[in-house]
């Protein structure tokens, strides 16, 4: 890659990182910096459309002991102690209650306790048995803000303003409200309105069944922590609780969804269920910490394409470099020749090899050696002049004779292997 490639590339990866940093760090002043903006209503999801923030405040109002929680069919899993009121307690786009569970819900408030549902979707069963037209039930007004208020002359006077927000930005939404002229009721049963709209239409309702009430909220949007979050929603919330009589909250989970059989094909009414499926990516950019790790891998692998995956020349292996031997080589001559006693052909031997050693290291080079070729050795290696004469002496003096004694070949030996020590 060219340096222009790699400039070009470093600078679009940092503007990526400038990018990143923005949309999920500098943007925190925001509410709610979030991709989750699934309406789960779920009592344990801090996101904008969990209602987490109401289960907290339901656990620190004084009105409500302990805190139940729902998880599975409400036939089989709702309580009712004698003795206490019993709260079944719902926030959800829709009920997904089963007529079984609807029977065994409507006999525990027949008793004497209580049910509270805030959903845009009422279950079936419940509307057969409160309201005349269940096909035209609501009246829809659609806007980005409503304004709230209760009938209660003590709460009254205060009007409560909600947004409808969606990735952080207003947008348009539907709003439900009862029509006040739908509800049908046996002559021992009673409706109440508890809060209405800034236009007068309902949107709290509470109807008398048996020795116990019935609640109905037709905006559970405003029970969510996107709005909870904010002085005018968490009033709201709080005011409503206080037309709920003290008991014990059991908070139907299970109903969020509505479950399925695993042998069924559609049919709503059959027991068991599989939870809703949801993506990879949506569960990882749910958490935002498997957010930047997912963000950090493809920029890595990135990376490891741009410069990994390019072709490589194969690693070159150093070049072993050559052993000088040939000082190993007449060491081994020598002593064939000092065995056979060819002790004028040794001489001459170390005579050459050494002139060679001479000529490869200082560069000096004579036909005759004389005190001028002398003086240039001793001023290049360092070694003594008289040393080095004595060498070239020995060498002039064994050459001329017949017969050379052992001692003094060694001798020569000596003085040789001494200069090769000490030559610089």
């Amino acid at each position: 890659m060219s340096k222009n490639g790699k400039i070009a590339l470093i600078g679009g990866i940092g503007v990526l990182f400038i990018v990143l940093i923005y949309m999920f760090g500098l943007k925190n002043n925001k509410p709610y910096v979030t991709d989750n903006w699934i309406e789960t209503y779920s009592p344990d999801d801090k996101g904008p459309y969990g209602t987490y923030v109401m289960k907290e405040l339901l656990d620190t109002v004084d009105l409500f002991g302990e805190f139940i929680q729902i998880d599975n069919e409400v036939g089989e899993s709702l309580e009712d102690n004698e003795g206490v009121n019993d709260i079944y307690f719902f926030i959800g786009k829709e009920n997904h209650i089963k007529d079984k569970s609807t029977e065994k819900l409507l006999d525990v408030v027949k008793k004497g306790n209580t049910a509270f549902i805030a959903a845009e979707i009422m279950p079936e069963m419940l509307n057969d048995e409160f309201f005349l037209n269940t096909k035209s039930m609501y009246d829809v007004e659609r806007d980005s803000i409503q304004k709230f208020k209760f009938v209660h002359k003590k709460l009254n006077k205060k009007t409560y303003t909600f947004e409808y927000i969606y990735n952080n930005n207003r947008q348009l939404k539907s709003w439900k409200y009862f029509k006040d002229n739908n509800f049908d009721l046996w002559d021992e049963n009673e409706a109440f309105i508890l809060g209405r709209d800034a236009n007068g239409k309902t949107n709290f309702i509470k109807i008398t069944y048996g020795d116990g009430v019935i609640f109905f909220h037709s905006n559970p949007y405003v029970f969510t922590n996107v709005c909870m979050l904010r002085k005018s929603g968490f009033e709201y919330a709080e005011n409503m609780l206080k037309h709920i009589p003290p008991g014990v909250v059991q908070w139907d989970k299970y109903n969020l969804r509505r479950h399925w059989n695993s042998n069924s094909k559609g049919d709503g009414d059959n027991d068991g269920g599989n939870e809703e499926r949801r993506s990879i990516l949506e569960f990882i950019f749910k958490n935002q910490a498997l957010t930047w790790a997912f963000v950090i891998l493809i920029i890595a692998a990135f990376l490891y394409a741009v410069f990994k995956g390019k072709r490589q020349q194969d690693i070159v292996r150093p070049a072993e470099s050559k052993e000088n031997t040939s000082l190993r080589y007449i060491d081994t001559i020598s002593s064939l020749y000092l065995q056979e006693k060819k002790h004028a052909k040794l001489i001459r031997l170390k005579e050459k090899t050494f002139l060679n050693y001479i000529g490869e290291h200082y560069y000096l080079s004579s036909p005759k050696i004389d005190n001028k070729f002398i003086d240039k050795l001793a001023e290049k290696s360092q070694i003594d002049k008289t040393r080095i004469q004595e060498i070239f002496t020995m060498f002039d003096n064994l050459k001329s004779k017949a017969e050379v004694a052992d001692s003094a070949l060694v001798e020569l030996h000596r003085r040789i292997e001494y200069f090769y020590k000490k030559c610089k």
